[in-house]
């Protein structure tokens, strides 16, 4: 049954002894009559997801990009990751320039695990043929244990305990993989086990399986604390389950992360037909949170980005000006707007009006909001990050990421004739930087040296962030 378009958004709220769980599905045109899979956050502003769809009567699937704009994510066709007569998806991320996914011929019957480094595409059967030898290896995660390197993926090799299992293998430093070992039976079963995801936050092993465990329905989400190969107990994570599928579940921090479900649709195959992208978000609760009813929530302003033109702004500016700060460098940058059209006339008037003058407006609408609680006692911390694009070295990346962040703060010190500076002065009001130099954006440079300037993803990596705000009394 197709899919049908929901307007309203539902949200499910499930309380676990001293938590809650929101899950709604993922804001923008992520979510179609296709389905999608596998959403993975790489940072405040890009994700990667597949997206399976029917082509002259085959299933084929691809991996798309994500944009993190204005509070929503926007889906974008990329070339990169395409193997020639297959069908790819399930990206994982590994390091700037190194990505695992895999790519399985038309009808499913084969897949094969590749890394992409530095554009190079690899099939892992290349670097270990013993280990990935058999026909089906597919949903790779790479992730980090105790300073070592693990992926671990699906497969229904010899030694399971039926269907597909999750398997791990030891990555070294230099990219050579190791011999598979099986997850163990707390992981798997005679039923399915597929992708896998590793939380370092809670040293949990996510999967889902079709096992019959406190099984809701379909496919459910189970997680198992340990490490590879010593796994405690599955346990089902009833929050994020249905009668339906459950499938990649993916945490991007502590507290936040998605899976895709076909929850809303009656289709009955996996992997294929009719699931949507859900964001969930845990909350904790404790005594304080209950005390502090009337805490500030400042959620609605959260994360703030920042824009910035090229090289701007520089030492000289504050050579010249002491004081120079984010306004001087906003209202300069938005002077050059029939200047990016030249070169980006694609939205570019959408980010102009609403993500460079749109923020800017809200960042004054939030310290006029931080004004009036500092007054009334409380205690307040920022945190801020400044990005830089990738046209220069780490050193000038860090170093304009630190000015930029400068700029915010002396616009904060100034803003509403100083009102702020007292509280700066007396530390109610505390500023983290973190001036990060690089963007962590995936993207390359583009051929033409106009568009690593004048170019949407550019556009997106010069900013300053203001990721995080904490008030309390």
């Amino acid at each position: 049954m197709p899919k049908i378009f929901i307007i309203i958004t539902f949200i499910y709220f499930f309380i676990n002894v001293n938590s809650q769980v929101i899950i709604s599905p993922v804001l923008g045109n992520i979510n179609s009559i296709n389905s999608q899979l596998n959403f993975v956050q790489i940072n405040d502003s890009l994700a990667y997801f597949t997206e399976f769809y029917f082509d002259d009567d085959k299933l084929k699937s691809l991996i798309l990009q994500a944009k993190y704009i204005n509070g929503e994510w926007f889906k974008n066709t990329i070339d990169k990751y395409k193997i020639e007569n297959s069908n790819t998806g399930n990206l994982a991320y590994h390091a700037k320039n190194i990505i695992y996914f895999s790519a399985c011929n038309f009808d499913y019957s084969n897949c094969d695990l590749y890394r992409s480094q530095s554009n190079k595409l690899i099939n892992l059967k290349e670097i270990n043929n013993e280990a990935f030898l058999n026909s089906y290896n597919s949903q790779p995660h790479f992730f980090n244990y105790n300073n070592q390197f693990f992926l671990a993926f699906s497969s229904d090799r010899k030694g399971g305990f039926g269907g597909l299992d999750i398997w791990i293998s030891s990555v070294d430093k230099n990219g050579n993989i190791g011999s598979p070992i099986n997850a163990g039976p707390n992981i798997n079963s005679r039923y399915n086990e597929i992708t896998p995801f590793y939380n370092h936050y809670t040293s949990a092993l996510y999967f889902s399986s079709n096992c019959d465990t406190n099984n809701i329905g379909g496919y459910d989400i189970y997680s198992s604390n340990g490490f590879p190969n010593m796994w405690k107990n599955k346990k089902n994570i009833l929050e994020f389950n249905t009668k339906n599928d459950e499938m990649y579940c993916s945490f991007y921090d502590s507290t936040n992360g998605y899976f895709s479900s076909n929850r809303n649709s009656n289709c009955n195959f996996v992997d294929s037909c009719c699931s949507d992208v859900f964001v969930f978000q845990f909350i904790q609760e404790n005594i304080t949170e209950k005390i502090e009813k009337d805490k500030p929530d400042y959620s609605a302003f959260l994360p703030l980005n920042l824009y910035f033109d090229n090289n701007t702004p520089s030492e000289i500016d504050f050579t010249e000006t002491p004081s120079y700060n984010y306004k001087r460098s906003y209202i300069d940058y938005f002077m050059n707007m029939d200047k990016y059209s030249l070169y980006n006339k694609e939205n570019i008037n959408v980010f102009f009006e609403d993500s460079l003058r749109g923020n800017f407006n809200k960042l004054n609408k939030l310290l006029d909001v931080l004004s009036n609680n500092l007054q009334q006692g409380y205690t307040i911390n920022l945190k801020i990050r400044g990005y830089a694009s990738q046209l220069a070295d780490d050193k000038y990346n860090v170093k304009i990421s630190s000015l930029r962040i400068k700029s915010l703060i002396n616009y904060i010190n100034s803003y509403s004739k100083g009102v702020l500076n007292q509280y700066l002065t007396n530390n109610k009001l505390n500023i983290v930087e973190v001036p990060l130099g690089e963007s962590l954006s995936l993207e390359n440079k583009k051929n033409s040296s106009m568009m690593n300037i004048y170019g949407t993803d550019a556009i997106l990596n010069r900013k300053v962030s203001i990721l995080k705000i904490d008030a309390y009394k």
